[in-house]
C-alpha cells in the first residue's frame, strides 16, 4: 500500500500534534473570515459573535503555540488577538486596513505550519512575519476610543464608569445604528432575585439587546435589591414598558434613536448566566488518530492477507497427498475461521479510514463565495451526495483537482450577469457538485451552465503552441482532452485565477496517481461537466490474477466488468485495431503481450478477454489465462518499473511471488486516444 507522504522528515510526534490541532483552528478561522467579508460587503454590519469567534480562535492558537514552544506562531497570534480585540470592542473600525491583515496572517500561519520541522523554511518565513507584525502593531497604536460618545446620554455617570470595555463597545455600536437606549430599573426580593432578574433579562432579549446589568441605588425596602439594566431596542420607552409588563419595573428612555422595523435578536452579547456549572467530561467520544498510524495498521492487515493466501496454498498441498489429507481437514477449519476474522478486521480498519466528501465540499463552498465576489459573478453552488465516503488518503489527493475544476468553472465557464442576460440566460449561474457511489467506485461530477468549451479555439491555440500538427484534425473527444495538456488554457489572457494552463494537467495527474480517470463533456453555450471516477480505497482490494506468457498480472476487480473465452477467429481487425463483437457493440481489444513486450500466444490458441471499464469507456484486455480472484495489497514500485505506463504498483500473492498491478485508468485513456486518432 502506498504510504502517506510526511510533511517533513524532521517533524517530531509533538510537531505533528501541534500541526493537527492548529489546522483545525485555522480551518475555523478561514470559514469565519469568509462570513466576515460577506457581511462587510453586504449590510456593512458584522455579527458580534462572529468577531468573538475569531478572537477566541486567535487566542487558542496563541495558547497552543506557547504550549508547544513555537514562538513565531505565538507572537503573530498575539498581535492578531490585539486586532480582533480592538474590532470586537469598537476601537478598530471594520473599514480599517487591519481586516485584510487578519486573512494575511491566517495565510502566513498555514505557511508556517508547512515549515514546522524545517529550520531553513522557518527562517525564510521570518521576514514576512516581521513585516506583517510591524503593520499590525502600527494599526493597533492608531486605534483609540473615548467616553465622549456617551455625553448625550441621560444616565448616572457612575453607571457608565462601571461598564466593561465590551459593554462600552456595544453601547457605542447601538448608538451608531440609531437604536433607542433605555434604562430599565426593577426591585426584587433578595431571597429570590435570581429568578425575577432572569425572567426580566429573557423578556428584554426578546425585544432588543441587553447591554449591561448592575445593582442600583434607589427606593427599595430592606428585603429588596434594585437593578439597573441598560437596553438597546427599536422600541420607544412606552412600547418597551408594554412588552415587559412586569410589576414594579420602570422604563426610561435615555437616548432617542431612529425607528427600525424589527429588533436585532442576533447581536446580544454572551452572558455567563447558567444554573449549573459545566461538566468537566468531554462531550465528544471521538479520538483523533494520525492517518500514518492507520496506514501502518492497514499494512499489517495486508501482510496478514498475504500470509492467509500462503496458508491456503499450504492446505491445498497437504490435501493433494493422501498421507497428510487428514491434517489438511483440521487445518482448513482453522483457516476458514481465520479468514472470517481477518475480513472483519479488514472492514473495521477500512471503516476507520473513510471520511465523508462533505469535508472537501465545505471548503469548495468557501472558494466559490470568495471567487464570485472577486470576479463579480453571481453563482449558486449546489452540493449533492456530501455524505458519500472515501478513503482519507484519496480525499486528500482530491483537494487540488476539485479546487482547480471549481475555479475553472467560475472563471472560464460562468458568464457575468450582464452577459448571461444578453444571452437569454438567468443572471445567476449554477455550479453543481455531486458525489455518488457506484459499486466499489465513487463518481464525482462538477457541472456548470456556463459558456462551455470552444473546441475550435482550443485547437487553434494548440496548433499555435506546436502541440498538434498544423493540418491535424481531431475528433471532439480528442479536442476536449486538450484541456489536460500542460501549458494550454482555454483562456487567452492570464489572470490571478487562471490562464496559465497548469490546473487541468494537475487534475489528470493527481487522479491517475490514485487509479482514477477523468472525463469531460461540454456543449458550447450550455455548459461543461467534468466527471471523475475513482476507487473507494487504495488499501486492500480484490484483484483478478491473469497470466500472459508466464507473467502474472493483477487487475483491480472494481474495474472488471466481465470475462470471456474467445476463439482467435472471432477477433476482427479495422485500421490496425483489433475488435470484438460484444452483443452488437464493437469492443476495442488490447493484447497485454504487446503492451509489455512479452511473447505472443501461439496462433490458433484460445484467449481470454477481460472487459474493464471506468466511467463510460471500456476495453477488452487479451490474456492467456485467468487464475482467479485474490485480495491484494498495493505497494509502490522502486526502480525501472516505477515510471512504466500501464503499471500502478505491485502486490504479493500466496506464494510470495511479486505480481505487477495494472493501471486500468491509463490503459483506457490510451485506448480512447487511439480510437479518436483512427
Amino acid at each position: 500500500m502506498a504510504r502517506r507522504p510526511a510533511r517533513s522528515r524532521r517533524a517530531s510526534k509533538a510537531d505533528r500534534e501541534f500541526i493537527s490541532e492548529a489546522e483545525d483552528i485555522l480551518e475555523r478561522m478561514r470559514s469565519d473570515l469568509v462570513d466576515l467579508d460577506d457581511q462587510r460587503a453586504g449590510s456593512g454590519e458584522v455579527e458580534p459573535d462572529l468577531v468573538n469567534r475569531l478572537f477566541r480562535s486567535a487566542h487558542s492558537l496563541k495558547a497552543l503555540a506557547g504550549l508547544f514552544g513555537f514562538d513565531p506562531v505565538r507572537h503573530l497570534a498575539n498581535l492578531l488577538e490585539d486586532v480582533l480585540d480592538g474590532l470586537r470592542l469598537g476601537r478598530i473600525s471594520l473599514a480599517s486596513e487591519s481586516v485584510p491583515m487578519i486573512a494575511e496572517a491566517v495565510g502566513l500561519f498555514s505557511a508556517m505550519l508547512g515549515a514546522v520541522g524545517d529550520a531553513q523554511a522557518m527562517e525564510a518565513a521570518a521576514a514576512p512575519i516581521a513585516g506583517l507584525s510591524g503593520r499590525i502593531e502600527a494599526e493597533v497604536r492608531q486605534s483609540a476610543s473615548g467616553r465622549g460618545d456617551f455625553d448625550a446620554l441621560e444616565v448616572d455617570p457612575t453607571l457608565l464608569q462601571a461598564l466593561t470595555e465590551y459593554e462600552e463597545h456595544r453601547l457605542r455600536e447601538n448608538l451608531r445604528r440609531g437604536r433607542q437606549i433605555a434604562l430599565v430599573e426593577a426591585p426584587f426580593e433578595i431571597s429570590c432575585f435570581e429568578e425575577g432578574l432572569s425572567q426580566l433579562r429573557e423578556v428584554i432579549r426578546s425585544v432588543g439587546e441587553l447591554i449591561s446589568t448592575s445593582p442600583a441605588a434607589g427606593d427599595a425596602s430592606a428585603s429588596q435589591i434594585r437593578f439597573s439594566l441598560l437596553v438597546a431596542s427599536p422600541l420607544r420607552a412606552g412600547e418597551l414598558t408594554a412588552r415587559i409588563d412586569l410589576l414594579g419595573v420602570s422604563v426610561r428612555q435615555v437616548a432617542a434613536g431612529r425607528e427600525a422595523p424589527t429588533p436585532s435578536l442576533g447581536s446580544s452579547p454572551p452572558t455567563g448566566d447558567r444554573a449549573d456549572p459545566p461538566s468537566l467530561q468531554s462531550i465528544s467520544d471521538t479520538v483523533r488518530v494520525d492517518i500514518r498510524k492507520l496506514d501502518d495498521l492497514m499494512n499489517l492487515v495486508g501482510e496478514l492477507v498475504i500470509h492467509r493466501g500462503a496458508a491456503g496454498d499450504l492446505i491445498a498441498l497437504l490435501q493433494s497427498n493422501a498421507s497428510t489429507a487428514w491434517i489438511a481437514d483440521d487445518f482448513s477449519k482453522s483457516h476458514r475461521e481465520l479468514e472470517r476474522k481477518l475480513k472483519d478486521l479488514q472492514s473495521a480498519v477500512l471503516e476507520l479510514r473513510m471520511v465523508p466528501m462533505r469535508q472537501i465540499f465545505e471548503k469548495l463552498s468557501r472558494v466559490v463565495r470568495t471567487l464570485r465576489r472577486e470576479l463579480g459573478k453571481d453563482v449558486r453552488f449546489e452540493v449533492r451526495g456530501a455524505d458519500t465516503e472515501l478513503d482519507k488518503l484519496i480525499v486528500e489527493q482530491l483537494v487540488d483537482p476539485l479546487n482547480h475544476v471549481v475555479r475553472n468553472a467560475i472563471d472560464h465557464g460562468i458568464e457575468t450577469p450582464e452577459r448571461r442576460a444578453a444571452l437569454g440566460k438567468e443572471p445567476q449561474g449554477r455550479i453543481v457538485i455531486e458525489a455518488r457511489q457506484r459499486g466499489t467506485q465513487v463518481v464525482i461530477s462538477v457541472s456548470d451552465d456556463g459558456a462551455g468549451i470552444d473546441t475550435g479555439g482550443l485547437c487553434a491555440r494548440a496548433k499555435a503552441a506546436g502541440l498538434i500538427g498544423e493540418n491535424e484534425v481531431l475528433g471532439r473527444k480528442q479536442a476536449l482532452d486538450l484541456i489536460f495538456t500542460p501549458g494550454l488554457s482555454t483562456r487567452v489572457d492570464v489572470t490571478d485565477t487562471s490562464g496559465r494552463g497548469v490546473g487541468m494537467d494537475v487534475v489528470r495527474t493527481n487522479l491517475t496517481a490514485i487509479g482514477g480517470v477523468v472525463e469531460v463533456e461540454s456543449t458550447p453555450g450550455s455548459g461543461t461537466a467534468i466527471s471523475m471516477t475513482l476507487p473507494i480505497t487504495l488499501a486492500i482490494v480484490q484483484s483478478l490474477i491473469v497470466c500472459v506468457a508466464g507473467q502474472r498480472f493483477a487487475i483491480p476487480l472494481a474495474a472488471v466488468q466481465e470475462t470471456l473465452l474467445v476463439d482467435p477467429g472471432a477477433i476482427q481487425r479495422s485500421r490496425d485495431r483489433e475488435l470484438l463483437d460484444l452483443r452488437g457493440d464493437a469492443l476495442l481489444l488490447r493484447r497485454l503481450s504487446d503492451e509489455f513486450g512479452l511473447e505472443a500466444a501461439s496462433p490458433g490458441a484460445k484467449l481470454f478477454v477481460v472487459v474493464v471499464g471506468l466511467g463510460e469507456t471500456r476495453i477488452g484486455l487479451l490474456v492467456d489465462q485467468l487464475e482467479g480472484q485474490q485480495d491484494t495489497v498495493l505497494k509502490p514500485i522502486q526502480g525501472p518499473f516505477r515510471a512504466m505506463r500501464g503499471i500502478v504498483g505491485a502486490t504479493e500473492i500466496g506464494d510470495r511471488e511479486p505480481v505487477l498491478v495494472l493501471d486500468v485508468a491509463s490503459l483506457i485513456e490510451d485506448s480512447a486516444r487511439r480510437r479518436e486518432a483512427a
